[in-house]
């Protein structure tokens, strides 16, 4: 944590309650959703002083603490209200999880992460404002670590009814079950060992969405942690299905389920791809 901002990075970490406290004393502010409602029980002032997030103590009783921030602090917080692009992530993993949002708006670039660990009821949050080449390796950076035992790589697409059938197959550890089921849905070879990753325990999960401010959601991507690696799982439609009404029904009858396997490093590209696509789609 730095209190005394650098040329590209300003960063400060404070609790739950604290963060709470300044959203209460800055009216009109709204944070994602992962920063809970309402006012905090009263919060000492003086550890926000000390590191920096408050220049003065407030006037008792004020409403705003607007004059009394640090004009970085305040300006990195306030971007997460009002930009043309918006990342969210969501992580989990056997410690805690992770809670994060990336806004962007010109330049420059706004981050607001809380980081609970397990067995915690209160996490801690960081507010860190970038410029905006570092926007991609700061959500890299979320990707919780993952103990890989052996890489397995391709991509598979089948129905979503075998993909359950595969999945719960290979969980009995019975390879005759298994090979009956793949069989009887003509599942391919490639797609047994992909599947087959997420019926063991899955401990690491990471979840990203983003938006803009002209069109809502336009990117959302799911992984799943395992010992074969990283399993980026998406579901969809058969072709000749698109355009008609998603129900309960169709989905069991057409859907289709995709799993590529991925390396970390490889995800961070992606996202480096989706920031870069963000931004040329915003500046044209």
């Amino acid at each position: 944590m730095s209190a005394a901002p650098s040329t590209d990075v300003v960063d400060w970490e404070l609790s739950i309650d604290e963060l709470r406290a300044v959203r209460e004393h800055l009216p009109g502010l709204v944070l994602p959703s992962f920063v809970p409602d309402g006012a905090p029980a009263e919060v000492p002032v003086d550890p926000l002083l000390e590191r920096g997030m408050l220049v003065r103590e407030p006037v008792a009783g004020v409403a705003s603490w607007a004059d009394a921030l640090d004009r970085s602090f305040l300006l990195t917080l306030a971007l997460q209200n009002a930009a043309s692009i918006v990342v969210q992530v969501s992580a989990w993993h056997p410690g805690g999880a992770i809670a994060h949002s990336t806004v962007i708006e010109k330049s420059a670039a706004s981050h607001l992460t809380v980081r609970t660990s397990t067995g915690e009821h209160d996490g801690r949050a960081t507010v860190q404002g970038t410029v905006i080449d570092q926007a991609w390796s700061t959500l890299a950076g979320l990707i919780p670590h993952l103990e890989v035992v052996w890489q397995i790589t391709g991509s598979a697409t089948i129905s979503t009814v075998a993909s359950q059938a595969v999945v719960d197959a290979a969980a009995r550890r019975d390879p005759a079950v298994l090979a009956a089921v793949v069989n009887e849905l003509h599942v391919p070879a490639d797609a047994v060992e992909l599947f087959r990753g997420l019926a063991h325990p899955v401990q690491h999960g990471f979840r990203v969405k983003a938006f803009t401010a002209e069109l809502g959601a336009v990117f959302v991507a799911d992984w799943f942690g395992t010992a074969n690696g990283w399993l980026r799982m998406s579901v969809g439609l058969r072709s000749d299905a698109r355009g008609q009404e998603v129900t309960p029904e169709l989905i069991t009858d057409a859907g289709t389920v995709t799993v590529t396997a991925q390396t970390q490093d490889e995800i961070g590209t992606e996202l480096l791809g989706l920031i870069a696509g963000l931004i040329k789609e915003r500046d044209v």
